[in-house]
């Protein structure tokens, strides 16, 4: 039985299965520029370690739309290879054929896929996007989540044409939103499908919002403070998930004061997690200097890291 065939068999997904904190993981490149892969098996053997459930691959902190079918095919590969929990694959893109070709691939080696709204397009008729998802939700084996995230693809996907979709395909089992709207976010959840806010500000808040749980990029250089706020949340102990949040949150502040991009930022910083992970982006992205690097791992070493390694914050 293939893994696409299993999880057909599952009413709903993720159903039991543990999927909160899911990290959405970064793709290292080797110096010649070419996907290193010895570097994404330590690197999530590192995630792994640390407790983290789930893992969302070529997605946008992956950088996927700086990749190739045929590389977004590899890391998958390598990832499944590497990754024991949950994965889900990104397979989105705005040529029909690309997609398609993703998500027969990935039922192979993926739990569930998840697809971004098409690109480029800005403002589409939503009859279209509709027939968009509607060809990929028609021919996937895998649960599939909807992946709005308006900032990039100038496209909203509205909680009326989640439901829609929800009614006609049993396939759809969610949204991943990155809209950064909780009135939107809110009405998502309002459908009964699973919602995964891409906000690591709401990891301490998911129960108040009504939704499943976070999809965390910042998250990767400190995978554990997401972890212990999820576990937190879940046993009910309100307080020690605000004060890990709050631990989070200057992570997260660190981030949003370097200069860098998010990407260039959690790759920077990995390297003071994973020895040697390489910190090269590929342009239009720009790598984090030297000086940089050494200033955020010193930030982490110093003030950050020393609290993630105490049993209280």
């Amino acid at each position: 039985m293939t893994v696409g065939e299993r999880a057909r068999s599952a009413p709903r997904w993720p159903g039991t299965v543990e999927t909160d904190p899911i990290l959405a993981t970064v793709t290292p490149f080797a110096r010649d520029g070419a996907v290193d892969t010895g570097a994404l098996r330590e690197y999530l053997g590192f995630l792994h370690h640390a407790g983290v459930p789930a893992i969302l691959v070529n997605g946008t902190t992956g950088e996927f739309s700086s990749l190739t079918v045929a590389e977004r095919k590899s890391i998958l590969e390598h990832a499944r290879e590497y990754w024991p929990g949950q994965l889900i694959a990104h397979i989105g893109a705005t040529a029909y054929g690309d997609a398609l070709e993703l998500l027969d691939h990935a039922r192979h080696h993926a739990d569930a896929v998840a697809a971004i709204a098409p690109y480029f397009f800005a403002d589409p008729p939503e009859a279209g996007v509709r027939e968009f998802f509607g060809v990929l939700l028609a021919r996937t084996e895998l649960p599939l989540l909807l992946y709005n995230f308006p900032r990039h693809t100038q496209t909203q996907i509205s909680p009326a044409l989640l439901a829609a979709l929800a009614a006609e395909y049993p396939m759809l089992a969610g949204i991943k939103d990155s809209g950064g709207d909780l009135e939107v976010t809110s009405a998502y959840a309002a459908t009964g499908a699973a919602v995964f806010v891409g906000s690591d500000g709401a990891a301490a808040r998911i129960r108040e919002l009504g939704v499943h749980g976070i999809v965390s990029g910042g998250g990767n250089p400190v995978p554990e403070l997401p972890v212990r706020i999820a576990a937190a949340v879940r046993e009910g102990d309100v307080d020690a998930a605000g004060r890990w949040q709050a631990v989070f949150d200057e992570c997260r502040a660190l981030r949003h004061g370097s200069g860098l991009t998010d990407i260039a930022f959690v790759k920077a910083a990995l390297a003071e997690r994973v020895p040697g992970f390489p910190a090269a982006v590929r342009s239009p992205l720009v790598t984090a200097g030297d000086a940089a690097i050494a200033e955020i791992r010193a930030h982490l070493r110093h003030t950050i890291l020393p609290r993630v390694h105490e049993a209280t914050p």
